[in-house]
């Protein structure tokens, strides 16, 4: 007599054939908005993404996010204010130049 498998009495169970799939057909939404990329204000699509990559440990860069959680400010407003600042420093260091 040869060994038999624990698994025997599963195989040799009689199984019912799956049941068919039926597709369902997924109805269209009643009304299609279009809005254009350009017309929509939240669209990143019109933008120009400036960004970098900084070490994690950075002082400043902790600053940075601790400066972001206590003014509860985005960090692309913050972003975009350091730009401003630095243009108008820039331009103030051409002109006395």
């Amino acid at each position: 007599m040869g060994r038999r498998s624990i698994l025997s009495p599963v195989r040799d169970e009689q199984h019912a054939p799956p049941e068919p799939v039926v597709q369902r057909e997924i109805p269209a939404p009643a009304e299609v908005v279009r809005v254009s990329r350009a017309a929509s204000t939240s669209s990143r699509y019109a933008k120009l993404h400036v960004g970098g990559y900084f070490d994690p440990g950075d002082p400043i860069l902790m600053s940075f996010q601790k400066l972001k959680v206590d003014l509860r400010r985005s960090q692309q407003d913050m972003l975009l204010e350091a730009l401003r600042d630095f243009v108008a420093k820039q331009e103030a260091a051409r002109a006395f130049r």
